[in-house]
Protein backbone atom coordinates (compact mmCIF):
# COMPACT_ATOMS: atom_id res chain seq x y z
CA UNK A 1 0.00 0.00 0.00
CA UNK A 2 1.03 3.28 -0.51
CA UNK A 3 2.56 5.62 2.23
CA UNK A 4 -0.28 8.57 2.28
CA UNK A 5 -3.25 5.98 3.05
CA UNK A 6 -6.73 7.37 2.47
CA UNK A 7 -8.12 6.00 5.60
CA UNK A 8 -6.33 4.76 9.02
CA UNK A 9 -8.33 2.00 10.44
CA UNK A 10 -8.00 2.71 14.27
CA UNK A 11 -8.06 -0.92 16.24
CA UNK A 12 -7.53 -0.85 19.97
CA UNK A 13 -6.72 -4.34 21.95
CA UNK A 14 -6.86 -5.48 25.28
CA UNK A 15 -7.69 -9.33 26.10
CA UNK A 16 -9.15 -10.06 22.70
CA UNK A 17 -6.70 -12.99 21.90
CA UNK A 18 -10.32 -14.91 21.24
CA UNK A 19 -11.40 -12.54 18.58
CA UNK A 20 -8.77 -10.32 16.78
CA UNK A 21 -7.99 -12.92 13.91
CA UNK A 22 -11.71 -12.37 13.08
CA UNK A 23 -11.38 -8.25 12.89
CA UNK A 24 -8.04 -8.01 11.41
CA UNK A 25 -9.63 -10.52 9.02
CA UNK A 26 -12.19 -8.01 8.03
CA UNK A 27 -9.69 -5.41 7.83
CA UNK A 28 -7.55 -7.26 5.11
CA UNK A 29 -10.98 -8.17 2.88
CA UNK A 30 -11.75 -4.46 1.91
CA UNK A 31 -12.25 -4.02 -1.57
CA UNK A 32 -11.14 -0.32 -1.95
CA UNK A 33 -9.75 1.94 -5.00
CA UNK A 34 -7.48 3.77 -2.50
CA UNK A 35 -4.47 3.00 -0.03
CA UNK A 36 -5.10 2.48 3.70
CA UNK A 37 -3.62 1.67 6.83
CA UNK A 38 -4.40 -0.18 9.86
CA UNK A 39 -3.29 1.44 13.32
CA UNK A 40 -3.84 -1.67 16.05
CA UNK A 41 -3.01 -0.61 19.65
CA UNK A 42 -1.99 -3.51 22.21
CA UNK A 43 -2.53 -2.44 25.38
CA UNK A 44 -0.01 -5.05 27.11
CA UNK A 45 -2.51 -7.65 26.80
CA UNK A 46 -1.69 -10.91 29.61
CA UNK A 47 -3.01 -13.25 26.51
CA UNK A 48 -1.87 -14.11 23.17
CA UNK A 49 -3.34 -10.84 21.56
CA UNK A 50 -0.30 -9.43 21.06
CA UNK A 51 1.56 -12.71 19.15
CA UNK A 52 -1.50 -12.27 16.72
CA UNK A 53 -1.20 -9.25 16.17
CA UNK A 54 2.61 -9.39 15.25
CA UNK A 55 2.21 -12.39 13.23
CA UNK A 56 -0.25 -10.02 10.93
CA UNK A 57 1.73 -6.85 10.94
CA UNK A 58 5.00 -8.97 9.80
CA UNK A 59 2.95 -11.00 6.71
CA UNK A 60 1.23 -7.42 5.86
CA UNK A 61 3.90 -4.62 6.92
CA UNK A 62 2.56 -2.12 4.15
CA UNK A 63 -0.57 -2.34 5.85
CA UNK A 64 -0.59 -3.63 9.72
CA UNK A 65 0.97 -1.16 11.76
CA UNK A 66 1.12 -2.03 15.08
CA UNK A 67 1.73 -0.72 18.73
CA UNK A 68 2.55 -2.44 21.49
CA UNK A 69 2.57 -1.53 25.14
CA UNK A 70 4.45 -3.19 27.51
CA UNK A 71 2.51 -1.23 30.50
CA UNK A 72 -0.94 -0.87 30.63
CA UNK A 73 -1.96 2.35 29.58
CA UNK A 74 -5.46 2.78 30.38
CA UNK A 75 -4.38 2.00 34.30
CA UNK A 76 -2.26 4.69 34.58
CA UNK A 77 -4.41 7.20 32.38
CA UNK A 78 -7.55 5.48 30.54
CA UNK A 79 -7.36 9.04 27.87
CA UNK A 80 -3.68 7.73 27.04
CA UNK A 81 -4.50 4.91 24.22
CA UNK A 82 -6.89 7.12 22.80
CA UNK A 83 -4.45 10.07 22.47
CA UNK A 84 -1.43 7.71 20.85
CA UNK A 85 -3.74 5.80 18.34
CA UNK A 86 -5.00 9.16 16.72
CA UNK A 87 -1.97 10.85 16.70
CA UNK A 88 -0.63 7.97 14.88
CA UNK A 89 -3.31 7.92 12.00
CA UNK A 90 -2.62 9.53 8.78
CA UNK A 91 -5.22 8.82 6.70
CA UNK A 92 -7.51 11.97 5.32
CA UNK A 93 -10.41 9.35 7.13
CA UNK A 94 -10.66 7.50 9.99
CA UNK A 95 -12.58 4.39 10.04
CA UNK A 96 -13.05 2.95 13.86
CA UNK A 97 -13.27 -0.91 14.97
CA UNK A 98 -12.47 -2.53 18.38
CA UNK A 99 -10.56 -6.40 18.70
CA UNK A 100 -13.18 -7.65 19.71
CA UNK A 101 -15.59 -6.34 16.72
CA UNK A 102 -15.77 -7.18 13.25
CA UNK A 103 -16.68 -6.34 9.38
CA UNK A 104 -18.66 -8.05 7.69
CA UNK A 105 -18.81 -6.86 4.32
CA UNK A 106 -15.74 -6.16 1.89
CA UNK A 107 -16.98 -2.74 0.57
CA UNK A 108 -17.75 -1.11 3.87
CA UNK A 109 -14.58 1.04 3.56
CA UNK A 110 -15.58 1.92 -0.09
CA UNK A 111 -19.14 2.74 0.16
CA UNK A 112 -18.64 4.79 3.33
CA UNK A 113 -15.67 6.94 1.84
CA UNK A 114 -17.75 7.38 -1.58
CA UNK A 115 -20.49 8.69 0.24
CA UNK A 116 -18.14 11.33 2.61
CA UNK A 117 -15.81 12.00 -0.74
CA UNK A 118 -19.33 13.09 -2.22
CA UNK A 119 -20.82 14.97 0.29
CA UNK A 120 -18.47 17.32 2.12
CA UNK A 121 -21.38 18.46 4.22
CA UNK A 122 -21.17 15.81 6.15
CA UNK A 123 -18.51 14.82 8.61
CA UNK A 124 -19.47 11.67 9.92
CA UNK A 125 -21.03 8.38 8.20
CA UNK A 126 -22.14 5.12 9.88
CA UNK A 127 -24.04 2.24 8.87
CA UNK A 128 -26.48 -0.40 10.84
CA UNK A 129 -24.79 -3.05 12.83
CA UNK A 130 -25.83 -6.87 14.45
CA UNK A 131 -25.21 -7.33 18.21
CA UNK A 132 -23.51 -10.97 18.90
CA UNK A 133 -23.87 -12.78 22.19
CA UNK A 134 -22.78 -16.21 22.04
CA UNK A 135 -23.80 -17.79 19.17
CA UNK A 136 -27.13 -15.10 18.84
CA UNK A 137 -27.12 -12.23 16.52
CA UNK A 138 -29.84 -9.64 16.04
CA UNK A 139 -29.85 -6.11 14.59
CA UNK A 140 -28.42 -3.18 16.71
CA UNK A 141 -31.71 -1.51 17.00
CA UNK A 142 -32.04 2.41 15.72
CA UNK A 143 -35.30 4.21 16.88
CA UNK A 144 -37.68 4.83 14.18
CA UNK A 145 -38.04 8.43 14.73
CA UNK A 146 -34.32 8.56 13.25
CA UNK A 147 -33.77 10.37 10.32
CA UNK A 148 -30.90 8.31 8.73
CA UNK A 149 -29.80 10.98 6.37
CA UNK A 150 -29.93 13.55 9.71
CA UNK A 151 -28.60 12.24 12.29
CA UNK A 152 -28.85 14.81 15.23
CA UNK A 153 -26.37 14.46 18.53
CA UNK A 154 -30.06 15.23 20.26
CA UNK A 155 -31.17 11.90 18.57
CA UNK A 156 -28.33 10.03 20.61
CA UNK A 157 -28.89 12.42 23.99
CA UNK A 158 -32.69 11.64 23.66
CA UNK A 159 -32.65 7.62 23.62
CA UNK A 160 -28.95 5.71 23.85
CA UNK A 161 -26.18 5.60 21.67
CA UNK A 162 -27.13 3.44 18.70
CA UNK A 163 -24.08 4.36 17.00
CA UNK A 164 -21.60 0.59 16.50
CA UNK A 165 -17.97 1.50 17.08
CA UNK A 166 -17.24 -0.31 14.14
CA UNK A 167 -19.60 1.45 11.99
CA UNK A 168 -17.96 4.68 12.26
CA UNK A 169 -16.17 6.23 9.64
CA UNK A 170 -15.42 10.12 9.91
CA UNK A 171 -13.16 13.01 8.15
CA UNK A 172 -10.04 13.68 10.16
CA UNK A 173 -9.73 16.67 11.09
CA UNK A 174 -11.07 16.67 14.81
CA UNK A 175 -7.28 16.67 16.40
CA UNK A 176 -6.10 17.76 18.32
CA UNK A 177 -9.14 16.75 20.74
CA UNK A 178 -9.94 18.83 23.18
CA UNK A 179 -8.99 18.02 26.92
CA UNK A 180 -11.94 17.51 28.23
CA UNK A 181 -12.43 14.49 25.65
CA UNK A 182 -9.77 12.61 27.56
CA UNK A 183 -11.55 12.30 30.65
CA UNK A 184 -14.74 10.92 29.19
CA UNK A 185 -15.81 7.86 30.76
CA UNK A 186 -16.35 6.66 27.16
CA UNK A 187 -15.14 8.23 24.17
CA UNK A 188 -17.99 7.91 21.45
CA UNK A 189 -20.63 9.77 22.48
CA UNK A 190 -17.77 12.35 23.15
CA UNK A 191 -16.50 11.68 19.08
CA UNK A 192 -20.06 12.30 17.99
CA UNK A 193 -19.97 15.25 19.63
CA UNK A 194 -17.21 16.50 18.07
CA UNK A 195 -18.56 15.64 14.56
CA UNK A 196 -22.00 16.81 15.15
CA UNK A 197 -20.15 20.28 15.74
CA UNK A 198 -17.97 19.79 12.09
CA UNK A 199 -21.38 18.83 9.67
CA UNK A 200 -23.75 16.42 9.50
CA UNK A 201 -24.34 12.30 10.43
CA UNK A 202 -25.25 10.01 8.15
CA UNK A 203 -27.01 6.24 8.57
CA UNK A 204 -25.92 3.76 5.86
CA UNK A 205 -29.22 1.55 5.93
CA UNK A 206 -26.96 -1.73 5.56
CA UNK A 207 -26.04 -3.88 7.82
CA UNK A 208 -21.70 -4.36 7.41
CA UNK A 209 -20.35 -5.10 11.19
CA UNK A 210 -21.04 -6.78 14.45
CA UNK A 211 -20.79 -5.58 17.70
CA UNK A 212 -19.87 -8.27 20.28
CA UNK A 213 -21.08 -8.22 23.85
CA UNK A 214 -18.77 -10.05 26.09
CA UNK A 215 -18.55 -10.20 29.67
CA UNK A 216 -15.04 -8.82 29.32
CA UNK A 217 -16.63 -5.28 27.69
CA UNK A 218 -15.25 -2.49 28.40
CA UNK A 219 -19.29 -1.02 29.25
CA UNK A 220 -21.13 -4.51 29.22
CA UNK A 221 -18.52 -6.04 31.88
CA UNK A 222 -19.31 -2.65 34.35
CA UNK A 223 -22.15 -3.48 37.31
CA UNK A 224 -25.60 -1.47 36.13
CA UNK A 225 -24.58 0.94 38.81
CA UNK A 226 -21.26 1.91 37.76
CA UNK A 227 -22.38 2.24 34.37
CA UNK A 228 -24.80 4.81 35.54
CA UNK A 229 -22.35 6.91 37.58
CA UNK A 230 -20.56 6.89 34.52
CA UNK A 231 -23.17 8.19 32.54
CA UNK A 232 -23.32 10.93 35.10
CA UNK A 233 -19.62 11.71 35.17
CA UNK A 234 -20.06 11.94 31.09
CA UNK A 235 -23.21 14.49 31.58
CA UNK A 236 -21.12 16.88 33.60
CA UNK A 237 -18.13 17.00 31.36
CA UNK A 238 -20.18 17.57 28.07
CA UNK A 239 -22.58 19.99 29.68
CA UNK A 240 -20.53 23.48 28.60
CA UNK A 241 -20.79 22.11 25.53
CA UNK A 242 -24.31 21.77 24.93
CA UNK A 243 -26.84 23.82 23.15
CA UNK A 244 -29.84 24.89 24.97
CA UNK A 245 -31.65 22.06 23.59
CA UNK A 246 -29.91 19.40 24.03
CA UNK A 247 -28.80 21.08 27.70
CA UNK A 248 -32.75 20.07 28.42
CA UNK A 249 -32.60 16.76 27.35
CA UNK A 250 -29.85 16.26 29.34
CA UNK A 251 -30.69 17.52 32.27
CA UNK A 252 -34.24 15.28 32.08
CA UNK A 253 -31.75 12.17 31.25
CA UNK A 254 -29.22 13.26 34.35
CA UNK A 255 -32.54 13.52 36.94
CA UNK A 256 -34.23 10.36 36.07
CA UNK A 257 -31.08 8.38 36.35
CA UNK A 258 -30.20 9.80 39.66
CA UNK A 259 -33.44 8.82 40.88
CA UNK A 260 -32.89 5.75 39.74
CA UNK A 261 -29.91 5.29 41.73
CA UNK A 262 -31.19 7.05 44.75
CA UNK A 263 -33.97 4.73 44.86
CA UNK A 264 -31.59 1.52 44.44
CA UNK A 265 -29.47 2.68 47.20
CA UNK A 266 -32.33 3.70 49.79
CA UNK A 267 -35.57 2.23 48.41
CA UNK A 268 -37.32 2.43 51.75
CA UNK A 269 -35.64 5.75 53.50
CA UNK A 270 -37.44 9.24 51.72
CA UNK A 271 -34.88 11.08 54.11
CA UNK A 272 -31.50 9.22 52.84
CA UNK A 273 -32.95 9.04 48.79
CA UNK A 274 -33.23 13.20 49.14
CA UNK A 275 -29.43 13.38 50.76
CA UNK A 276 -28.35 11.29 48.16
CA UNK A 277 -29.89 12.44 44.89
CA UNK A 278 -28.74 15.80 46.10
CA UNK A 279 -25.28 15.20 46.16
CA UNK A 280 -25.17 13.11 43.34
CA UNK A 281 -26.87 16.18 41.80
CA UNK A 282 -24.62 18.42 42.98
CA UNK A 283 -20.90 16.82 44.03
CA UNK A 284 -21.45 14.38 40.90
CA UNK A 285 -22.70 16.71 38.11
CA UNK A 286 -21.76 19.84 38.63
CA UNK A 287 -18.67 19.98 40.53
CA UNK A 288 -15.49 21.73 38.57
Amino acid sequence: MSSDPLVSIVCTAYKHEKFIKEALDGFLMQKTSFPYEVVVHDDASPDGTAAIIRDYAERFPDIIRPIFQTVNQFTREPGRVTRTVFAAAKGKYIALCEGDDYWTDPLKLQKQVDFLESHPLYSMCFHRAMLKKGDKLEPHPIPASVNLDDVRFTDLLETVNFIAHASVVYRNELMPLPAWFYKLPFGDLGLHLLNSRKGKIKCLDEFMSVYRITAQGAWSGLRKEEQQHRQLLFFRLVTPFLSPSEKKIMVRKRDALIDSLAHARYPVNPRRKRIYKAYLKYAKCFRP
